[in-house]
């Protein structure tokens, strides 16, 4: 099984469990990959010499075909900026036009960009989620969690969803909720539980759309 990317402190951890059980090449080159980023090479690349335009694949493709190992993570979350405006409607408006997420205008985040938190992959924003406190209430709204389909494979919206739980929690909040039409059981795995629309804050309540029917899902912090 093709492993993408490791950070060299994972690469470390991989050669310790199940070096024995790594092909011979693997680990000759593994350990000389880890050294030379450990001293200032930015990234090194495992290639098979068994697939032809391997080495074109590698780096003309955004993932390569190969392993490639740095010295930190290629992803990492962070608040949203509003130079982000872009990136992120290039994930949503596809799950907009689909009805799975509700439409946002570029105003609209531009506005409300400081309540977004990312995952960026290499200059490229492949996941995002916002949170929305309640001055009326210590709840607060999970809205636009969305991951890039290339990246769905992975953790991504788990991570966004501890960050956003972290958020909530730092800011006092006592539970968030989200608002779904089709992903109920994602959340539900995770600890989420249904609830009544009349459950919602006033200000949200008002808000809320019957024609949509979207279902409430509430976690307690």
């Amino acid at each position: 099984q093709l492993v993408t990317e490791l950070s060299t402190k994972d690469a470390e951890t991989l050669l310790a469990a199940t070096r024995a059980k790594l092909p011979p090449d693997v680990q000759h080159y593994l350990p000389c990959a880890i050294r030379a980023c450990d001293n200032g090479v930015k990234r090194a690349h495992l290639i098979s010499r068994h697939l032809d335009g391997a080495l074109m694949l590698e780096l003309f493709t955004r993932d390569g075909v190969g392993t490639m190992i740095a010295s930190a993570p290629l992803a990492h979350l962070r608040s949203a900026t509003i130079d982000d405006v872009g990136g992120i409607l290039q994930i949503i408006e596809p799950l907009e036009e689909q009805g799975v997420l509700v439409r946002r205008s570029r105003e609209v985040l531009e506005r409300e960009i400081g309540q977004f938190s990312i995952v960026e992959r290499d200059g490229l924003i492949i996941a995002c989620a916002a949170l929305y406190p309640f001055a009326d209430s210590q709840a607060g709204e999970l809205a636009c969690l969305a991951v890039n389909p290339e990246y769905r494979h992975g953790q991504r919206g788990d991570e966004l969803l501890e960050v956003i739980e972290q958020r909530a929690r730092a800011t006092g909040l006592e539970s968030i909720f989200v608002l779904t039409t089709r992903t109920r059981h994602w959340f539900e795995k995770r600890g989420f539980q249904l609830a009544d629309p009349d459950s919602l804050p006033e200000a949200r309540k008002r808000k809320y759309n019957w024609d949509r029917r979207s279902q409430v899902l509430l976690k307690k912090l």
